[in-house]
């Protein structure tokens, strides 16, 4: 393949989503990958007809296309704001929480690799800001993550201990993200890990 096939067949369709890293690391042998705190930042073409359906990105793939891992993840994640939309929810399936601590659900309008919206540039920002919090994050399963404001009531060992919980009685192999909570900060714009 030529770049210029790269440009015109495949660059539209190319998205990322997240894994977790060390539960996956015999796959990213033979992928381009980047590191994303305890998650691992992969690359797949999507079929919009069929959104499981998945030809994965090898590292041989970046070497037949002339390109290198930084020019695909802008794509990738270009795309990927274009495809998949992020969207909120609160368990109950409201677009907007009314509950005095409501727990939010972040994924994308199709619910598929939807824990990619913690990469979408803004969104947590502005999700933040709506509020006025900072943000706990539980990117428990590949399809989503769980939100909550923080308002000083959560203890984060004990949310913690929730996440652990919650990954191994509900969440698949498969599907497994990360049991560890991740703390936004809405001023330093940053994630952070807390366990």
């Amino acid at each position: 393949m030529t770049k210029e096939k790269w440009t015109e067949s495949i660059r539209n369709q190319i998205v990322v989503y997240l894994i977790n890293y060390q539960k996956n690391r015999h796959l990213l042998q033979d992928r381009p990958y980047l590191i994303f705190e305890d998650m691992a930042v992969v690359f797949r073409i999507a079929d919009q007809r069929d959104l499981l359906k998945e030809r994965i990105v090898e590292q041989r793939d970046l070497e037949q296309w002339g390109i290198g891992i930084h020019e695909l993840y802008q794509c990738a994640l270009n795309n990927t704001l274009r495809l998949f939309p992020a969207c909120v929810e609160t368990p109950d399936g409201r677009s907007t929480g009314t509950d005095k601590e409501p727990v939010f659900i972040m994924s994308n309008e199709q619910g598929v690799y939807g824990a990619a919206v913690m990469l979408y540039p803004g969104f947590l920002k502005s999700f933040s800001e709506k509020y006025s919090w900072n943000l706990f994050l539980m990117p428990l399963s590949v399809h989503e993550i769980f939100v909550l404001l923080d308002r000083g009531q959560h203890a984060s060992y004990l949310l913690h201990e929730t996440a652990k919980m919650i990954t191994s009685k509900f969440i698949s192999k498969k599907d497994y993200l990360s049991d560890n909570i991740y703390y936004y900060d809405s001023n330093e714009n940053q994630i952070l890990t807390l366990y």
